[in-house]
């Protein structure tokens, strides 16, 4: 059993030879808005929950409820910045119950292991919470639909990386708004630009 996969949705937009790629839909299940969670849709094996969930099937039996409280074991170790804790236990029991090599729960156990030892510089949790960063992944992925597919996927769009970029930093100057004040700037620069800079001092006043 492989439960949380599933295809991503994957939606290009090209204009001559530049493409622009945007990867921003993943359903998830029910309340889990951010943070540790599993998915069903998207990758994954780039989710910290999302592999723990993969592993504990190599470690538990198709439909085993003990499943559920050792993700949630995991989960709540990694939220308290002790990954290398889980990394511990998921060798002691690939140790104690070793994969078939070259099976799908010797890749899943390998993916996991690999992934959490990589990324224990960016696990630290507990120093996120204190600083008020946000460890939701909730933010970032309301961001992807508002801020971008809302407008680069409308029927017929076509872009070039150079004009997707544009409309993406004006629509995120109106979002954060920013607007009034960015669009007065900009008129105070193409004033300088236009005219300031190439007449002012030059021209004197008639009589």
């Amino acid at each position: 059993m492989d439960p949380g996969t599933g295809s991503r949705r994957h939606k290009q937009l090209t204009s001559g030879q530049d493409t622009w790629s945007a990867r921003c839909g993943e359903s998830r299940t029910a309340g889990a808005e951010g943070g540790l969670r599993e998915t069903t849709g998207g990758n994954t094996g780039t989710a910290p929950a999302g592999l723990p969930y993969k592993a504990a099937w190599c470690f538990h039996p198709p439909r085993d409820p003990a499943a559920e409280n050792w993700v949630t074991t995991q989960g709540l170790a990694i939220l308290h910045g002790r990954a290398r804790e889980v990394i511990s236990r998921i060798q002691a029991l690939a140790a104690a119950h070793p994969p078939r090599p070259g099976s799908e729960h010797d890749k899943i156990i390998s993916k996991t292991l690999s992934y959490l030892a990589a990324k224990q510089p960016f696990l630290d949790y507990p120093r996120a919470l204190a600083a008020g960063w946000p460890i939701a992944t909730g933010v970032i992925e309301g961001a992807c639909r508002h801020l971008v597919q809302d407008r680069m996927g409308i029927t017929g769009a076509r872009w070039g990386l150079a004009g997707a970029q544009a409309i993406l930093w004006l629509r995120a100057v109106r979002a954060n708004g920013d607007l009034p004040a960015y669009w007065a700037h900009h008129i105070a620069r193409e004033h300088q630009r236009n005219h300031l800079s190439r007449y002012q001092g030059s021209l004197g006043l008639a009589a």
